[in-house]
Order: C-alpha cells, then structure tokens, then sequence
C-alpha cells in the first residue's frame, strides 16, 4: 500500500477514487469524512488521504492523477497571456450595444 494523494477537497478525493476504481485500481481512503467538515466549515479537519493497493497500478493511478489534477504551472505559464481589451474597443462595443437596443425599444 502507498500514499497516492493527499488533499483536503473532499470532492477531488472522491473523484480520484472513483476514477481509480473505473480503470479497476484498488485503493484505500482514510480520513474522508474529516475532511467532509473540513470542505464545508473550513481547514477544521485532517486531509483525506488515497492510497494504491497494490505497486503494479502505482503508474496508472499517478496518470490518472495528473490528469485529474488539471494544467501544472509550466502549462498554465506557456499559455499567451493576452491583456485587457482596448478602451475604446469596450466603450464602441457598448455604445453600438446602447443605441440598437434603443432602436429596438423605440421602434
């Protein structure tokens, strides 16, 4: 048995479980209905904690974990970052936005 994961979002420790026992990894959690009270009143709880059964699903169960887990740092950082949008690209928007829904109102 090994730690895979410990975490105190309840729902990510179930989701994790559940797509676990979907590829038929067999796995353990321990501390789920702490970290229950621990999602809704706050850090009052201990985190809840998966472990692999057995070593021969240890690579699949981290794969799945990452994918769970969404875009790491270096993904989140190679993305553009594009800023704002223009002033005056926010303010024509709105002004054609205005007199059409005018236009609609009056006509």
């Amino acid at each position: 048995m090994k730690l895979l994961c410990s975490s105190s979002s309840l729902a990510f420790i179930h989701s994790l479980r559940i797509a676990l026992a979907g590829e038929d990894i067999e796995t353990f959690c321990s501390d789920a209905e702490t970290t229950s009270l621990s999602s809704i009143a706050g850090p009052i709880g201990s985190a809840g904690r998966v472990y692999v059964l057995h070593e021969r699903d240890w690579n699949r169960a981290v794969e799945i974990m990452k994918e769970l887990s969404g875009p790491t740092q270096e993904r989140m950082a190679a993305a553009p970052n594009k800023g704002p949008l223009p002033i005056w690209l926010v303010v024509g928007v709105s002004a054609l936005l205005v007199a059409a829904l005018i236009g609609m109102l009056a006509g």
